[in-house]
């Protein structure tokens, strides 16, 4: 019975481990607060790094999110409709940036926090 504890505990320890170094890889590059009405948010992202992929990640309540618009360097933009309800702990799809890796200047988000009380939910977005 001992050694059913061990094993489990390892397992945990290894599965954990394995979920934040694959996590590890993506930089936060903006958080915003997402309240209870419809608004349109902009993260710029500061100083200059290109990546491949971002992904939008929710936390605290739900998240409506309208559309998404990928503002890079060099003037040229992505326009991405997610147009889902993403859940607290949730993250959109991976999003493959257009034209390989970019830097990226901003995002710009149409989103509404989507619970029944008015509260605010914490929106994060990472890159790779």
């Amino acid at each position: 019975m001992r050694s059913k504890h061990v094993a489990l505990a390892v397992f945990s320890i290894v599965a954990a481990s394995v979920a934040t170094s694959a996590f590890a890889a993506w930089d936060n590059i903006g958080t915003r607060r997402a309240s209870d009405r419809m608004e349109i948010d902009t993260i710029t992202v500061s100083g200059h790094r290109a990546y491949r992929r971002v992904k939008v990640c929710v936390y605290r309540h739900p998240v409506h999110f309208r559309d998404m618009d990928i503002v890079f360097d060099n003037g040229e933009h992505q326009d991405v409709s997610i147009a889902a309800r993403i859940a607290p702990g949730d993250c959109t799809r991976v999003i493959d940036l257009d034209g390989g890796a970019r830097d990226i200047r901003s995002i710009r988000f149409v989103y509404e926090e989507d619970s029944i009380r008015r509260r605010r939910a914490t929106v994060r977005v990472y890159a790779d």
